[in-house]
């Protein structure tokens, strides 16, 4: 009996049942669903649409100009915690009179260790011996032009509610991804079961497989529309693209194991095997079991190279083959390549072909590239990613290694218009180390291809050729310069994202386009040879300009975690103001209400006006998976009170999946 037939005559249920109306109806309720979260965003939205600063960035890379930089003001200096700023930006200290003079830090606690000289009163009786520099208002009327915030309902509903929502039911994934993925499951039993058996009608099941190929497809492209409506970056929806393929998987397994059991019950197993249509669906399901098979953290943890590949003739013989098997699925079939080809168009569209310049770093986090485009500086966000490919010399070497070659991601460590792009990358697996390698030989080079970068008194560079795609991802329709305060945490490689997104903020802060009043930055590394390595970096992001429009207080507190044996790679040198190397992981929940007490302090003042409240916390985290985790738990912590008086506390969490699901592709500690 064919699959026309059957679909019709099965079952004296399905006559009632247009089938393939049915399944779409199915498809415009998770569409609707969908639909139902974006509207919640949209006012988040079209805040940040809205913002000068934002229309252009985020989409496509260019060569910007920039600004030169203002005069410093002299007025940046040491915080205590018994310092004060009050609204009009001014900096007052108790015991004003008390003679001061430098001292070291003797704290033997794990988490409040310090090797910087710090001007600390003599007799003061500070409880936290790390000061923050602060930089006051500059003088001069300026109007605000700082982003407003718009929070997210969950913020506003409660924080148990975001708490329970962020809850992690297994190291990673959290109870609303849970909810989202129940949701969809329930949707797709109804789907499979309303008014059918699949012993008795498997072709339901076939139907619900052909349904969810658009969805799939959708998903699974870097420019995905589902991704530019809710805000939300690809790889954080990887999760339901995993999902709906294994709802894929599933019910076409059930379809076809239907048919063969019917078939062998009435013994015309090879009469029907003889019409090429079945032969075509045996293709079809050979092809969607591999792929299936090739997800499998095994198989993606050692042999990435495969399961990529797999994916992608996988992905074209399955579709090729399931029209092949019963040609009602082409409209399902040409939205799913339409999708693809949009993806791959819009990839084109944000490629550049440009000259970067490697530097090697052996002592920073255990081996790492730092790629410098100076080139491309403007075009992306605070916390977006790009993928590159490094070009060969061989002849047609770009057009080879744009066709063949594998983009990898990559976090842009700097902020836009701020002197080029820089993606520093950690050397952990063979092309990560093999960028390291050439990078290390840049001594060896040509004199064509190698230039000492003497601007950060770094050794030799090597000039090599790059394609660079993106931006990809970001922090969405979340405004950092719109908050009041500000944790940043990072661990190991994800300093990338916190050098972006602190940059971005100095950026703005100092044209007086950011309402953050303290900025503090948590980074855990193995050992402190990472923090000297990039040092020449992070002392040019701790040197904040003044702000016409708020004052600032900025602290970089640098967790070490793993003791050694062997003496530093890097010369110890005196560190900045505001950066502070601690022994020891860090106290996430601390320091968030340290910041909470900071923003209440900075509105105390001018509580009395209804224009002048805080504007919340937000706090984003790069890193392994405990320390997000850690991060999470952190703002669950935050109580009612504290929750109400700073505006509520707002997290972000940057992953990319590169090449292990559930593990960012920053590579840790």
């Amino acid at each position: 009996m064919s699959g026309e037939q059957s679909f019709f005559t099965t079952t004296p249920h399905d006559h009632k049942i247009n089938v393939p109306l049915f399944v779409f109806h199915i498809d415009i309720l998770l569409l609707s669903l969908f639909a139902l979260y974006v509207a919640f965003t949209l006012p988040r939205a079209l805040v940040r649409l809205f913002q000068p600063s934002e229309i252009l960035n985020g989409f496509f890379l260019r060569s910007g100009t920039s600004p030169a930089p203002p005069e410093r003001s002299g007025s940046t200096r040491i915080l205590k915690q018994a310092d004060k700023i009050g609204r009009s930006g001014t900096v007052t200290r108790s015991n004003s009179n008390t003679r001061s003079q430098p001292i070291r830090s003797t704290s033997t606690r794990t988490n409040h260790s310090t090797r910087t000289l710090v001007d600390v009163p003599e007799d003061a009786n500070l409880p936290d011996p790390f000061p923050a520099i602060v930089t006051p208002c500059a003088r001069g009327s300026h109007k605000s032009r700082a982003p407003t915030r718009v929070p997210r309902w969950t913020t506003i509903i409660h924080p148990t509610f975001a708490y329970a929502l962020n809850f992690r039911v297994f190291p990673g994934f959290t109870l609303g991804k849970f909810l989202v993925l129940l949701t969809y499951g329930v949707i797709m039993l109804y789907a499979s079961l309303f008014s059918s058996s699949p012993f008795t009608d498997p072709v339901r099941t076939g139907y619900v497989a052909m349904s969810q190929i658009p969805i799939v497809m959708a998903l699974a492209g870097k420019t995905n529309w589902l991704s530019w409506v809710c805000g939300v970056g690809y790889e954080k929806l990887n999760y339901i693209h995993r999902f709906s393929g294994r709802v894929v998987v599933i019910a076409a397994n059930i379809h076809a194991l239907g048919y063969l059991y019917k078939w062998s019950l009435h013994g015309v197993m090879r009469t029907q095997l003889d019409d090429p249509k079945y032969r075509w669906g045996l293709v079809a399901l050979s092809a969607v079991d591999l792929l299936f098979a090739c997800t499998l953290s095994f198989v993606q943890n050692r042999m990435y190279a495969l399961f990529f590949r797999i994916h992608v003739i996988g992905v074209i013989v399955f579709l090729l083959a399931t029209y092949m098997h019963f040609h009602t699925t082409l409209p399902y079939i040409l939205t799913a390549v339409g999708l693809y080809v949009f993806d791959h168009l819009a990839r084109i569209a944000r490629t550049r072909y440009t000259t970067a310049w490697l530097t090697a770093e052996h002592s920073l986090n255990g081996g790492t590239t730092l790629v410098h485009v100076p080139s491309l500086d403007a075009g992306w966000r605070a916390g977006q990613h790009v993928r590159i490919r490094i070009v060969s010399d061989a002849w047609f070497g770009w057009w080879a290694t744009w066709l063949v070659g594998r983009a990898r991601p990559f976090t842009i460590a700097a902020a836009s218009e701020s002197g080029g792009m820089m993606l520093p990358i950690k050397a952990q697996g063979a092309w990560t180390r093999d960028l390291l390698r050439m990078a290390s030989d840049a001594a060896d080079a040509r004199p064509a291809e190698k230039s000492p970068d003497t601007e950060r008194g770094r050794g030799p560079t090597r000039e090599v050729r790059i394609i660079v795609e993106g931006p990809y991802s970001g922090p969405g329709y979340t405004l950092y310069t719109a908050y009041s305060g500000a944790v940043l945490v990072a661990g190991g490689s994800g300093i990338s994202y916190a050098m972006s997104v602190l940059g971005d903020m100095l950026q703005k802060h100092a044209c007086g386009k950011s309402r953050v009043r303290i900025i503090e930055v948590i980074w855990s590394v193995a050992d402190p040879d990472s923090l000297y390595s990039l040092l020449p970096e992070l002392t040019s992001l701790m040197q904040p300009r003044a702000s016409p429009h708020t004052p600032l207080s900025l602290r970089l507190t640098v967790h070490w975690t793993r003791a050694s044996s062997h003496p530093p790679r890097v010369p110890r040198m005196t560190l900045p103001s505001g950066v502070h190397l601690c022994a020891g992981r860090p106290d996430i929940y601390a320091t968030l209400q340290s910041v909470v007490a900071g923003v209440r302090t900075a509105y105390s003042a001018s509580r009395s006006s209804s224009s002048d409240t805080p504007s919340g916390i937000v706090v984003g985290s790069c890193g392994p998976t405990s320390l997000i985790d850690d991060a999470s738990r952190a703002v669950g912590r935050v109580s009612w009170a504290d929750w109400k008086d700073v505006g509520g506390v707002e997290s972000i969490e940057e992953y990319v999946f590169f090449p292990l699901p559930y593990v960012p592709y920053h590579h840790w500690l």
